[in-house]
């Protein structure tokens, strides 16, 4: 089981009395914004290689930047561009990078996600940003080191899945344990040098340095669980007040008996897991499309009759990232008042769909066009992805089948995301692929049947979500009009009759009729 101490600066701030245990709401917001920051940081090493793709290959799609940039290969001349990713199968050689990382990624997200709830979630977070960046600053070195060998960047890129994998399942485990039941800066940062003769190697090293610097931050800052700061877990207790309790100053045990972790098995047969999972291979599968190809697609694609350039493009493809976040927060604010979740991301999904069509086909036509579809797709896109890993998988990951064994968040948020993670690796695969012989409108086809295979594997949970929804609405209804027809209008007597002047407006038979 794992246990945990608190980190040094929490606890020196503590030991002055500068931060008192007690104060639940700012140790809260301390929490979130270091596992905001995290997240954001690991992504910010893994969008480089999408946003290089118009530098590494600037003639692919059949399109070329004006400009005299030339490489040397093996001694001799290369066209514009870095081999080996300039030839004419640029665009597939990029896709088997892309599959190296993902791949990689969803093999270790099922494993990390069984190893976080044995260990400290604190140091084994820590661990993979380090490694992470290590992986993201040896992609630059290609750079400066004059690599051209296809089997560097797909051995550094396994390297990198794998240290990736480590972020997700912990830090869903770790908001779950305080809270109970974004990547703009991805695209942003590395656009500074995507220009056609600039050191493409930084768009690697600088995010790195940034995932360093977190890592620093993290082991000094967060605290993995409530209790360590000597307060009630929301999975023990509700999120209601906290109570001040011993802290584990000592690194005693955290969990006791009756919340130990979860076997893969018996998170596996949690009711709705297998539907998400297979939902999320589809949801990721899209997503990671975006990811992977969308700068590259921009700046290779006319815009207003004009090529934008690799530099505009990363700074447009953000737009992507805006409206998710847009569309997380509006669909969040959805399901909290209608209160079912599959429901409305199955008939998001299933929206996705003609938007897919509709930005393919107009997000040419301008600039201006190409910002506002991307606002839209981006609101769609990552909402149905963030919620899906986010709130769902923590929703699972404490259901009511565990019976006290409440602590399987880790455990489900491997299995869904590593499945998902499986379609993130085979889609910028196959994307490239497609886009490389048979050209965009085949790749957005493509696309467009994913996010349908996805919405039909939810749309059972959906049916029985709309269906309980209709009963309960219906159920109100019953219950505002049986409410009014027991209403009793107060009895007042004439003083001369002593007769009543008006009676109750119900009988037996009107209370039987409610009542069935």
């Amino acid at each position: 089981m794992p246990t945990y101490k608190p980190p040094i600066f929490v606890w020196l701030l503590e030991k002055s009395g500068t931060m008192l245990r007690c104060h639940a709401r700012g140790h809260r917001a301390l929490v979130w914004t270091m596992t905001f920051l995290c997240y954001s940081s690991y992504c910010l090493a893994r969008n480089p290689f999408g946003v290089v793709k118009s530098v590494l290959c600037p003639h692919c799609s059949n399109h070329s930047f004006h400009t005299n940039t030339t490489t040397r290969f093996n001694g001799t001349e290369s066209r514009a561009g870095w081999a080996p990713f300039n030839g004419d199968n640029g665009e597939t050689l990029m896709g088997v990078v892309d599959y190296s990382l993902l791949f990689s990624y969803a093999v270790g997200t099922f494993i990390s996600g069984a190893i976080a709830e044995r260990v400290n979630h604190r140091h084994f977070l820590v661990a993979g940003m380090i490694g992470s960046a290590m992986a993201t600053i040896l992609m630059g070195v290609a750079y400066f080191a004059n690599i051209h060998h296809v089997s560097y960047f797909i051995m550094v890129q396994i390297m990198g899945g794998l240290m990736q994998s480590t972020g997700w399942p912990t830090l869903i485990a770790i908001m779950t344990a305080w809270f109970g039941k974004q990547r703009i800066l991805g695209t942003l940062i590395p656009a500074v040098w995507a220009t056609p003769s600039g050191p493409w190697g930084w768009s690697f090293i600088t995010p790195a340095l940034i995932l360093l610097v977190m890592a620093l931050v993290t082991s000094l800052l967060l605290v993995p669980d409530p209790r360590v700061v000597g307060m009630e877990s929301p999975l023990v207790h509700g999120l209601g007040t906290s109570t001040p309790s011993s802290p584990s100053t000592d690194g005693v045990s955290l969990i006791k008996a009756k919340s130990g972790a979860v076997g893969f098995l018996r998170a596996f047969l949690i009711p709705g897991v297998v539907e998400f999972s297979l939902a999320f291979f589809f949801v990721k599968m899209v997503n990671y499309v975006f990811k992977a190809w969308l700068p590259f697609y921009i700046a290779t694609n006319e815009v207003g009759g004009r090529l934008v350039g690799g530099q505009l493009a990363g700074w447009l493809s953000s737009l992507f990232d805006v409206g998710g976040v847009v569309g997380v927060v509006g669909v969040g604010w959805i399901t909290d008042l209608i209160g079912r979740r599959t429901l409305v991301i199955t008939v998001l999904e299933y929206t996705t769909i003609p938007l897919l069509y509709v930005f393919h086909s107009y997000g040419g036509v301008s600039e201006a066009s190409l910002s506002i579809l991307l606002l839209v797709c981006g609101c769609t896109l990552q909402a149905c992805y963030i919620t899906i890993s986010t709130a769902v998988t923590s929703d699972l990951g404490t259901h009511p089948s565990l019976k006290g064994s409440e602590n399987a968040r880790a455990t489900v948020t491997g299995i869904i995301n590593g499945t998902g993670s499986l379609g993130a690796a085979v889609g910028p695969l196959v994307a490239g692929w497609i886009s490389d012989n048979y050209g965009w409108d085949v790749t957005f086809y493509f696309l467009m049947g994913a996010s349908l295979l996805a919405a039909v594997c939810m749309s059972r949970l959906a049916t029985k979500d709309a269906l309980t929804c209709a009963l309960t609405v219906q159920n109100r209804c019953h219950t505002r009009g049986h409410n009014k027809e027991e209403t009793l209008i107060p009895l007042t007597s004439d003083p001369q009759t002593e007769e009543p002047s008006s009676v109750t407006l119900t009988s037996n038979t009107q209370d039987e009729d409610t009542r069935l």
